[in-house]
């Protein structure tokens, strides 16, 4: 098994924003764009979420037919005795 040390920075950084961001300050900067991806990735996974829960998306994040099946169509001659 191999394994790699990588340097981590121990600066902290408040919440950035486009508000207090500097955009002069390069490590500043990455750090900025490093938390917009890490919300955008929040944002994505909630909207997955959803749509799971509403029956749009599977577990593997395929589309979930809607369609209707033929004898429910608005054209079908079926007749339920309604």
């Amino acid at each position: 098994m191999v394994y790699c040390e990588i340097a981590v920075s121990t600066t902290r950084f408040k919440e950035l924003t486009a508000a207090n961001v500097n955009f002069d300050d390069p490590q500043e900067m990455a750090e900025f764009r490093r938390q917009q991806v890490e919300r955008a990735g929040i944002r994505i996974r909630e909207a997955v979420k959803k749509l799971q829960d509403q029956g749009i998306l599977d577990a593997e994040y395929n589309l979930i037919p809607r369609d209707l099946p033929p004898d429910m169509a608005p054209d079908s001659k079926a007749d339920f005795g309604g």
